[in-house]
């Protein structure tokens, strides 16, 4: 059970443009989601935190904040938890400089990163964990209001604090199985902190079952651009790397197709919204090792 007790790691404000495209799909997804949770009532909760960033937020709203003030989901008012602390830092990104030919970080002085943390009566599902009637994910959008403060984040950080986190058995049915891998581009450390092997993907927009980890590599991550003499070059990023996972999942046949948990065609280089217990992120259908039919 190693990953019962897994405290979540940061990951920093240059994922945001990943995310984005994800956030749409986010919002109908959890809302769906939040429902049901919310209509669990008397199920037994723990404490936990969560860290929501806040970027390029005005310096006089980390002013305007205090510990221990009630945060609620701006969209629809559900009670997250208690602002148990927070810290600003000066806002940074980072671009390729065609002139310099190489990647340079960028500091805002009229702007901060906030980074709030939230402290709230949790359980876990096995395929979620719920803050009060919130589900939270490390990368998904959240928009988050209180006393004197109101802006979207992302959560970039969930702790356990050594709560016992519910386990997924889940292996999924058809009429046959594959192995395949994800890609996760231009991705922080953070992500192969909180991926092992034995979790378990889903499709963020359909719910359907996409298979069990067997394996987490890395590669380096870089982007085409043009250097310093008008040539093309390939720069690697850095702090960001290509996260390779490996699934073994099972699969319905169609006449078009092979589908993922009846639902999810698996087909390389498609673009998917996945979600597992604690990751919600972006990929592409990388490549697919094998295809076993049932005899």
């Amino acid at each position: 059970m190693e990953n019962n007790q897994r405290k979540r790691l940061r990951f920093n404000v240059f994922d945001l443009l990943i995310l984005a495209l994800a956030a749409a799909v986010a919002v109908g997804v959890l809302a769906l989601r939040n429902r049901a949770a919310g209509a669990d009532v008397g199920r037994e909760t723990v404490k936990m935190r969560c860290t929501v960033e806040l970027t390029k937020a005005p310096q006089g709203m980390a002013d305007a904040l205090e510990k221990g003030v009630d945060v609620f989901r701006s969209t629809d008012g559900a009670y997250i938890g208690k602002l148990a602390d927070f810290y600003a830092v000066p806002h940074v990104e980072i671009g390729y400089s065609e002139a310099v030919g190489a990647w340079v970080k960028y500091e805002y002085q009229e702007s901060v990163d906030l980074y709030m943390t939230i402290e709230g009566d949790c359980y876990s599902t096995g395929r979620d964990i719920v803050f009060g009637s919130v589900p939270i994910k490390l990368g998904t959008e959240v928009a988050v209001k209180g006393r004197g403060f109101a802006k979207v984040g992302y959560v970039v950080d969930v702790d356990t604090m050594g709560a016992a986190v519910a386990e997924n058995t889940e292996t999924g049915t058809g009429d046959g199985e594959a192995l395949y891998t994800l890609r996760f581009d231009d991705a922080r450390d953070f992500y192969v902190e909180n991926i092992h092997v034995g979790d378990r993907f889903y499709e963020a927009k359909t719910g359907g079952f996409l298979g069990v980890v067997e394996a987490v590599t890395t590669e380096p991550y870089g982007e085409s651009h043009v250097g310093p003499d008008g040539k093309g070059v390939y720069a690697v990023k850095p702090e960001r790397c290509a996260i390779l996972v490996q699934l073994r999942g099972k699969f319905v046949t169609k006449a078009d197709g092979y589908y993922l948990g009846g639902v999810t065609e698996l087909k390389t280089g498609a673009n998917i919204v996945v979600e597992s217990q604690y990751v919600y992120r972006i990929v592409t259908f990388s490549s697919i090792e094998s295809i076993e039919k049932a005899s």
